[in-house]
C-alpha cells in the first residue's frame, strides 16, 4: 500500500509572521460590517432566511479554497501550512444572532466589538460570518471576520463580491463568464 501526503501550502513568511504576532490581547483579524434590507430574505414567519445566505455563500466558496482550509504545522520544522479540512462546516462558521429589536448603531458596534474580540479556533478554517438580525429599519447586519494570515486587502473582499446579472436573476462570481446585462456589485443580490 502507497501512502500520500495530504495536498498542503506553506504559509508565506507575512503570513506566519501574522500568527506569531498574535497573543491574548492583540488578535490578528480582519472584519468588515455590511447593514443591508432584511426584507427581501424574510420568511413568512418574519425571521430571516439564515439558510439562504449559507446556501449562496457555499457556492461561493469553490472559488476562495483558503475559506475550506486550515492550519496544520510541519514536524521538527514547525511551520504552518494550509490542509484541506476534511470536517469543514459552513453551519459553523456562518452564524446567526439577534438584536433586541428595534436595535440601534450603538447596540450593532457593541456587539461586532464583543464578536470581534473573540480569537478564532486553531484547528478550524480562520474566519466567520455573523448573520446580525433585528436592525432598525428593517435591516440586517453581516458581520465577517478572517484572519489576516489568510487574506490580503483585495484577497479579503472575495467572498463579498459577487456579480448578479439583472437579464437573468441569478448569481454568479466574477470568474465565470458575464452576459452584456451583468454588472459588479456588492451584496445587492440580497435586494432583488
Amino acid at each position: 500500500m502507497v501512502m500520500t501526503a495530504p495536498h498542503s501550502e506553506r504559509l508565506s513568511a507575512l503570513d506566519a509572521h501574522f500568527l506569531e504576532l498574535e497573543d491574548a490581547g492583540v488578535h490578528m483579524h480582519v472584519a468588515a460590517v455590511l447593514v443591508c434590507e432584511a426584507e427581501p430574505l424574510t420568511r413568512a414567519d418574519g425571521s430571516l432566511d439564515v439558510d439562504r445566505i449559507r446556501s449562496f455563500l457555499d457556492a461561493q466558496l469553490h472559488a476562495i479554497p483558503r475559506y475550506r482550509q486550515r492550519l496544520a504545522w510541519i514536524p521538527v520544522e514547525n511551520h504552518p501550512v494550509w490542509v484541506d479540512d476534511a470536517s469543514f462546516n459552513l453551519q459553523y462558521h456562518v452564524r446567526h444572532v439577534s438584536l433586541p429589536r428595534p436595535g440601534d448603531e450603538r447596540q450593532l458596534k457593541r456587539l461586532v466589538g464583543m464578536l470581534s474580540s473573540q480569537k478564532f479556533d486553531p484547528t478550524k478554517p480562520l474566519w466567520e460570518m455573523w448573520v446580525i438580525e433585528g436592525l432598525e429599519g428593517g435591516r440586517f447586519a453581516l458581520l465577517a471576520r478572517c484572519h489576516h494570515c489568510m487574506v490580503d486587502g483585495i484577497a479579503g473582499v472575495g467572498v463579498l463580491r459577487i456579480q448578479r446579472c439583472k437579464q437573468c436573476q441569478t448569481l454568479r462570481h466574477p470568474p465565470r463568464p458575464m452576459c452584456g446585462e451583468c454588472q459588479s456589485i456588492e451584496w445587492d443580490w440580497i435586494v432583488s
